[in-house]
């Protein structure tokens, strides 16, 4: 038998029909017992498609359970505002729908109303892409993907302001800038590629690696107790690059790499002066004919 009170909503139904938002009408089991005209706009079915059907079978099956959730707080009289779940309509949409509902205990029903906010969520998420993209664009190193200078920047003063100890590692690869003259710059870009990977899977979950030019690297070590800690990383680095590089088949390349250690007890918290002990270290590393190692404090 109909709920008495719908005559009222069909007698508006001519106004209600007009709003862009669907007027529902939920029983205690959940069954829509009316929906206004914007539900087909609104849910992409008609409403006499709708009605006596559990609205659970329209919603989007992830949704199901804090749905229910949000269900029984009306029940309890508590109004919900602006709400949030999904639909799928009856084309395979999903629709992202923002409902404020209250329960009647006269009527026994919960009556909502339900806005259309799918263009607004896509916007949203179009939004949020576009500026994870600039994000990845002014932070990171489009070709090997790692952290850029600026980042290092940012992230190695956020570590030194903590007070920890830390070490940087200045990285040079060696032999280059031959294989870049020789063989162009797309072999040698597949090679930069392949030994940034190579130097991000001897470090430790914490470090950070970043490219800050050319075949130029810096590592940035948390938490370093002491030399022998950083040179254990440093060695684990050089012992990567042992294999020659292949980025062709059958032409391997034999790309050495040079490693200067600073570490911020012995060379002072100022990262500039850290960087510039790390570098000259490095280049005193080039020099060097076997374990091409070089820490800033062996000059002290």
């Amino acid at each position: 038998m109909p709920h008495p009170k719908l005559a009222q909503f069909k007698a508006l139904g001519q106004y209600l029909d007009l709003l862009l938002d669907a007027i529902c009408v939920v029983n205690s089991n959940g069954e829509f017992i009316y929906v206004s005209g914007g539900g087909e706009r609104v849910f992409g079915y008609k409403p006499e498609e709708m009605i006596g059907h559990s609205m659970f079978k329209f919603m989007h099956p992830e949704d199901h359970d804090k749905t229910r959730a949000v269900v029984a707080e009306i029940m309890q009289g508590i109004a919900k505002i602006n709400v949030e779940n999904r639909y799928i309509r009856k084309n395979g949409d999903v629709a992202h729908i923002l409902w404020s509902a209250r329960y009647s205990k006269e009527d026994d029903f919960r009556i909502a109303v339900a806005r259309d906010v799918t263009e607004q969520r896509q916007a949203e998420s179009e939004r949020l892409q576009l500026l994870q993209r600039l994000e990845q664009q002014a932070l990171y190193d489009p070709l090997t993907e790692l952290p850029n200078r600026a980042y290092f920047y940012q992230r190695a003063l956020q570590v030194l302001q903590r007070r920890s100890e830390v070490a940087l590692l200045y990285l040079d690869l060696n032999k280059f800038k031959e294989i870049n003259d020789s063989f162009g710059h797309a072999i040698g870009d597949r090679v930069l590629k392949v030994a940034a990977q190579r130097i991000t899977e001897s470090l430790r979950t914490n470090d950070m690696v970043a490219r800050i030019g050319g075949d130029e690297f810096v590592v940035l070590l948390e938490r370093i107790q002491s030399v022998t800690d950083a040179k254990h990383i440093a060695e684990k680095i050089v012992h990567a690059f042992q294999n020659p590089i292949e980025v062709n088949a059958g032409q391997p390349f034999n790309v050495g790499i040079s490693i200067g250690i600073a570490l911020s007890k012995d060379c002072g918290r100022e990262l500039e002066q850290l960087l510039l002990k790390a570098d000259n270290a490095m280049y005193q590393a080039k020099l060097m004919t076997d374990n091409r190692i070089k820490v800033a404090a062996d000059d002290k």
